[in-house]
């Protein structure tokens, strides 16, 4: 079904951590497709990942860091979080069908993929995942500028009343903000998407590709909020954040992002994402993170490739199944 010996590709599916990363930093990916964060998940999850990479020309053309799932305990689920990575448009779709081979080869059933890609957006806003990306390559009096007037106003009110924000290395800090993040998902109620020990794993395993940066606020020396940011190449992705509410009148957050973009821009970073808009993009966290003017982006949901043409019933199954797991993990 997905042969095709028109193209030769020169696919590895052994390329070192630091390799991997250095490629997909290059081809501008999303940390979730980084050695880094496969190496973190299975340290704290137990769960496998495998990495492969078709070249042309001795060139990355195609990327794929996928984790190997199993629903009913029989049927091989491969999830390409964030991913895969296309750096041929033109031959796209014969590379995805070299993919779907090795994986039907391999052993699968299904392949659910998720590339962090913009894509036009549609009337359909449940067809696609929404975020906001702010352009860093701005000069910093025009990111000031692209501020709602009432963010800066809080911005600078913030800075008044004393709050601080510093970038920490302290597992003791660290600990800490997962404990504030632990407390602010309970009382909203949702989940928070990582334990101690994911956050951990990121947090002291840094190179120069892929790192994770946790910033501070501080008020009398009292931590009031945090964010956990990880770096992939040149872009950044706002991953946890938190406030303890009794500092929330001292404007924390606003603070916190706008020191974000400063420190990035500085660096000379060229895009940062703030990770994700509700469907209706009306809930308090959108409104927050439209505070800060940046474009609001659409990429793909997650689209579903069966290996097995003849087996719909059980392919049908186990997309539910894996709808019902993104939904609540």
């Amino acid at each position: 079904m997905f042969e095709d010996n028109n193209f030769n590709y020169e696919w590895n599916e052994n390329l070192t951590e630091s390799e991997w990363d250095k490629f997909l930093s290059q081809l501008n990916g999303h940390p979730l497709q980084s050695a880094k964060w496969g190496n973190s998940r299975h340290l704290a999850n137990k769960i496998n990942d495998y990495r492969w990479a078709a070249f042309k020309n001795n060139a990355p053309v195609f990327i794929a860091r996928f984790e190997e799932r199993r629903v009913f305990k029989f049927f091989k689920i491969a999830w390409v979080p964030k991913g895969p990575i296309v750096a041929d448009d033109e031959n796209e779709s014969v590379l995805y069908k070299q993919f779907l081979n090795r994986l039907k080869n391999q052993g699968y059933f299904l392949c659910a993929v998720n590339p962090w890609k913009q894509v036009e957006i549609i009337d359909d806003k449940y067809s696609a995942f929404y975020t906001i990306w702010i352009d860093l390559t701005l000069k910093k009096d025009k990111l000031w500028e692209g501020l709602h007037k009432q963010c800066r106003n809080d911005i600078k009110r913030a800075k008044k009343n004393g709050v601080l924000v510093e970038k920490s290395k302290s597992i003791e800090d660290l600990n800490k903000f997962y404990k504030m993040c632990e407390l602010i998902s309970k009382y909203k109620g949702f989940s928070l998407r990582s334990s101690k020990q994911l956050m951990l794993n990121l947090f002291t395993n840094n190179d120069e590709y892929v790192e994770s940066t946790l910033f501070l606020a501080k008020h009398d020396s009292n931590i009031c909020g945090g964010a956990f940011i990880l770096r992939c190449g040149k872009n950044i992705h706002y991953f946890w954040g938190a406030v303890n509410r009794q500092y929330s009148h001292l404007c924390i957050g606003e603070l916190l992002q706008w020191e974000i973009v400063e420190w990035a821009s500085s660096c000379g970073l060229t895009k940062y994402d703030l990770e994700g808009l509700s469907s209706n993009q009306n809930g308090g966290v959108d409104k927050f993170k439209k505070k800060f003017g940046g474009t609001v982006i659409a990429y793909s949901n997650i689209q579903i490739y069966s290996l097995y043409m003849g087996r719909k019933f059980i392919s049908w199954l186990i997309k539910k199944y894996l709808s019902f797991q993104h939904k609540n993990n």
